[in-house]
């Protein structure tokens, strides 16, 4: 084989091979484009749960909070009329009213600690709710207190 003709082989086989390369490449830009796509989209899907999820909980503390107030007025309402046996079992639904609707703040607050809904939003939305529980319902909030995750947001929001 002369040079000349190892010359043409040699190019020939370069071309095929740049000719494969840029079709690798095509591929591989395709790919990407669909895996962008796919990325996206998980994006999305995992705000909508996120967003579920958020609805859930809130859903739950509106709940909570309705019961409680349904409770409370009819503690009121049994101090008026006297009746001390009915306002014994009364104000043991209303304690009860009180740790149900803790526990789904303190809920809200495990989501934020742990970053599940941003942190600016939330506080945008509920400070003044965690203010208020914690500031009225002071006895909750002592030392060995079940809700560590609302005193933590409470400490954190209060010092910005």
């Amino acid at each position: 084989m002369t040079q000349e003709a190892y010359n043409i082989g040699s190019l020939i086989v370069y071309v095929i091979s740049a000719v494969i390369a840029l079709i690798m490449l095509g591929v591989a830009i395709s790919q990407l484009s669909k895996l962008r796509i796919q990325v996206q989209e998980a994006v999305k899907s995992n705000r909508i749960s996120e967003l579920g999820t958020f609805l859930e909980v809130e859903n739950q503390i509106k709940n909570s909070r309705r019961e409680l107030t349904k409770a409370s007025l009819n503690v009121l309402t049994l101090k008026d009329k006297g009746r001390q046996d009915e306002l014994d079992s009364a104000s043991l639904y209303l304690d009860e009213c009180i740790e149900n609707y803790l526990n789904g703040l303190d809920r809200l607050c495990f989501c934020i600690i742990k970053e599940y809904f941003d942190n600016d939003d939330m506080k945008i939305e509920y400070r003044h709710v965690i203010n208020d529980a914690v500031e009225k319902n002071p006895t909750y909030f002592q030392q060995a207190s079940k809700h560590r995750n609302i005193k933590k947001i409470h400490e954190k929001w209060a010092d910005s």
